[in-house]
């Protein structure tokens, strides 16, 4: 069998990533072997497959909305991404900041000099400072996705707890009461 090349084990890989294709269908497509795909996609999750559903209700809106509803999704959703990418590259600005601060170990407090001109002067940071810094880090880490956690609310408050009876009779056996 002829060797392959890299844009075709790019395409198989994508192919793969999507979760739609099993190895024996992406052999059969890009006329290799099963061993070949096994060897490419070995240790490769489909994480695409998201991305697959989301462009089929796309293709299924643009069938059934009128054009005016379509564009209307698609500059909303520009807009969100946009403001998404705003968001990240902020945090990332701020995360590179917090860490300039912790390997100087000095933060730049506000001095007044008089006729309302303002310096700034390092001063070393204090307990406090790296506990700001470290939940800045880690408020950084969720926006980012780095650190991923699914948090549950359990609101439970006196008034929502339920008042719930227990009820125990008595059954009287073979003449003794239990």
């Amino acid at each position: 069998m002829a060797k392959i090349t890299d844009e075709t084990k790019k395409l198989i890989i994508a192919d793969y990533l999507t979760g739609k294709y099993s190895q024996r269908e992406l052999a059969k497509r890009h006329s290799i072997s099963i061993g070949t795909v096994n060897k490419l996609t070995k240790d490769l999750e489909a994480k695409n497959e998201h991305f697959v559903e989301a462009e089929v209700a796309m293709i299924s809106a643009r069938q059934t909305l009128p054009n005016e509803q379509m564009n209307a999704i698609m500059n909303a959703a520009q807009n969100e991404a946009y403001n998404r990418g705003l968001i990240f590259n902020a945090t990332q600005k701020n995360l590179n900041r917090m860490i300039e601060m912790l390997d100087k170990n000095t933060k730049y407090e506000k001095i007044s000099v008089g006729d309302g001109v303002q310096n700034f002067e390092p001063v070393e940071l204090s307990a406090n400072d790296y506990k700001s810094l470290q939940d800045g880090i880690d408020k950084a880490s969720l926006t980012l996705g780095v650190n991923p956690r699914n948090t549950t609310q359990i609101n439970n408050t006196n008034a929502q707890q339920n008042q719930t009876k227990i009820v125990i009779e008595r059954k009287e056996i073979k003449g003794k009461s239990e």
